[in-house]
C-alpha cells in the first residue's frame, strides 16, 4: 500500500527479506555499542572511588579516552576501500575483546589504555553501521531506520540502567558491567554470514573495475570542490553537537552522587525512565525527519535537546530532574540520527565512509575529547553543574549552522536515487 506526499508516493515502511536477514547482527552490533559506550559515564563515580579520582582527574581521563574516537578515522575511512562488512564485523569483535579486558584493569592507567582502544572499535562500528543504514534504505525511509537504529543503542544503555542495582545488590561492582559489554563477541562469529555488503558498495567497486570510477580514493578527496564547503560545516555541526551530548552523558551520573548525593537506586530510577522515554521520541523523531524535512526536524530536535540538558544540570529538585530529563535523553540522543542523516546524505557512495571518517571522527571529536576537560576545568571555579550547563547550550551553534549554510539533503538523496536509476536502465 502506497501513501501522497505532494507527487512524491511514498511507500509503507517495511523491512526487505535482505533487510531482514541483516537487521539482526546490526541490531547485535549497535545494541553493544551503545552498552559499552554509556558504560564509563554510568560506572565513572564508582571507579573514581576505586581509584581516588578527583572531579578533574575524571574529566582528564574522559578526555584521553575520548581521543580514541579520532582514531576511528582510520578504520572508518577503509570502509570505502574494503567494504563495510568487515569494518563492522571486526569493529564488533575487536570492542568486545577490549571491553572484557578492561573489566580486569589493574588501576586507572591501564582502564584508560583500553577504552582508549575500546573507542576506536566503537566508533568504527557505529559510524560505518549508520553508511550500511544509509545505503541499504531509500530516501523516504531512511530516517525512520537511522532512528531504529540509533534506538538500538539506546536500548543498550537501557540495560545497563537496569542491571545498576542488581549488580549492586548482589555485592559486585563497576567490572561486572564490562564482562556483560564482551557478549557480543560469540553471536557476532556464529552468525557474520547474516550481513552481507551493501549492494551501492558492490556497485562501486563493479564500476572501479570497469573504469566508469576511479579505483581509489584518494585521503583529501572529500575536501576538494564541490564538497569543501559540507566537510567544514559538518565537522562543525558535529563538535558543537557532541558538547551538547557528551556534556549530557558524561557528567550526568556524576553531578547527581557528588553534587546532589543520589543513591544507586535514585540513579537506576532516572536512567530507566529516561532510556525509555528515549525509545519513544527517537523513534518519533526518525519519522519526523522523513514526514517534515531534515532541516526542520534538526530545528526541533535540537532547540528542545538543548534547553532540556541545560535545566537537567541547572535543577536540583529529585523530581523536577525526573521530568525534565525524560525529555533530554531522549532529543540530546536524536541530536546523532540528525547529524549521521545530514552527513550521509551530502556524500556519494564512494566518498560516504570517507566523509563521516573526516567529519565525525577527525573533526567532529575534537567536541567530545575538549568537553570532559572544558568541563572539568570549569567546575574548579563555577561547579559542575553550571559547567555542563554551559557546554550543553552548544548545540544552538550547529543548529544555525544547518539552517544557513546546508541544503535540505532529503531533497538532495532523491535526486541521487533518481539519477542512479536512470544510469541504472542505461546500461
Amino acid at each position: 500500500m502506497t501513501t501522497t506526499v505532494g507527487d512524491q508516493p511514498k511507500t509503507k515502511f517495511t523491512l526487505t527479506p535482505r533487510q531482514k536477514k541483516m537487521w539482526p547482527i546490526l541490531i547485535l552490533g549497535i545494541f553493544f555499542e551503545g552498552f559499552d559506550d554509556a558504560c564509563i559515564n554510568i560506572v565513572l563515580p564508582f571507579i573514581s572511588k576505586d581509584f581516588q579520582l578527583t572531579s578533574q582527574m575524571a574529566g582528564y581521563a574522559l578526555s584521553v579516552i575520548a581521543i580514541g574516537t579520532m582514531f576511528a578515522f582510520f578504520i572508518v575511512r577503509m570502509a570505502d576501500n574494503i567494504g563495510r562488512r568487515p569494518i563492522f564485523l571486526w569493529s564488533v569483535y575487536l570492542y568486545s575483546i577490549c571491553s572484557l579486558l578492561s573489566a580486569f584493569a589493574p588501576n586507572m592507567y591501564v582502564l584508560v589504555a583500553l577504552q582508549f582502544l575500546a573507542r576506536i572499535f566503537l566508533i568504527g562500528c557505529w559510524s560505518v553501521g549508520y553508511v550500511i543504514i544509509s545505503e541499504e534504505f531509500s530516501t523516504e525511509h531512511r530516517g525512520r531506520a537511522v532512528g531504529l537504529f540509533q534506538l538500538t543503542a539506546v536500548f543498550g544503555a537501557l540495560l545497563l540502567a537496569l542491571l545498576l542495582p542488581v549488580v549492586n545488590s548482589l555485592g559486585l561492582n563497576w567490572r561486572a558491567f564490562y564482562v556483560i559489554g564482551a557478549l557480543p563477541l560469540i553471536p557476532a562469529l556464529i552468525f557474520n554470514k547474516n550481513l552481507p555488503e551493501t549492494l551501492r558498495f558492490l556497485k562501486l567497486q563493479e564500476e572501479k573495475k570497469a573504469g566508469i570510477k576511479q579505483p581509489k580514493t584518494d585521503f583529501f578527496a572529500v575536501w576538494r570542490h564541490p564538497y569543501t564547503k559540507y566537510v567544514v560545516i559538518m565537522s562543525l555541526v558535529w563538535v558543537f553537537l557532541y558538547f551538547g551530548i557528551k556534556g549530557s552523558l558524561n557528567f550526568f551520573t556524576l553531578r547527581m552522587v557528588k553534587e546532589l548525593s543520589w543513591t544507586p537506586n535514585m540513579i537506576s530510577l532516572a536512567l530507566v525512565t529516561q532510556t525509555a522515554m528515549s525509545l519513544l521520541i527517537i523513534g518519533f523523531n526518525g519519522r519526523l525527519m522523513d514526514k517534515i524535512g531534515r532541516k526542520r526536524a534538526a530545528l526541533l530536535i535540537i532547540t528542545l535537546g538543548s534547553i532540556s540538558a541545560a535545566l537537567v544540570f541547572t535543577l536540583k529538585d529529585f523530581t523536577a530532574i525526573l521530568i525534565v530529563g525524560l525529555f533530554s535523553a531522549g532529543f540530546v540522543n536524536s541530536f546523532l540520527i540528525v547529524a549521521s542523516t545530514l552527513t550521509n546524505e551530502l556524500f556519494p557512495t564512494e566518498l560516504r565512509s570517507n566523509a563521516m571518517a573526516w567529519t565525525n571522527n577527525i573533526m567532529g571529536r575534537m567536541g567530545q575529547v575538549m568537553v570532559p576537560t572544558l568541563v572539568g576545568t570549569m567546575t574548579l571555579w563555577m561547579g559542575l553543574g553550571q559547567a555542563v550547563t554551559i557546554a550543553v547550550l552548544m548545540p544552538f551553534i550547529a543548529l544555525v549552522l544547518i539552517m544557513v549554510f546546508l541544503p535540505e539533503t532529503s531533497t538532495l538523496a532523491r535526486q541521487a536515487d533518481l539519477q542512479e536509476a536512470k544510469q541504472g536502465a542505461s546500461q
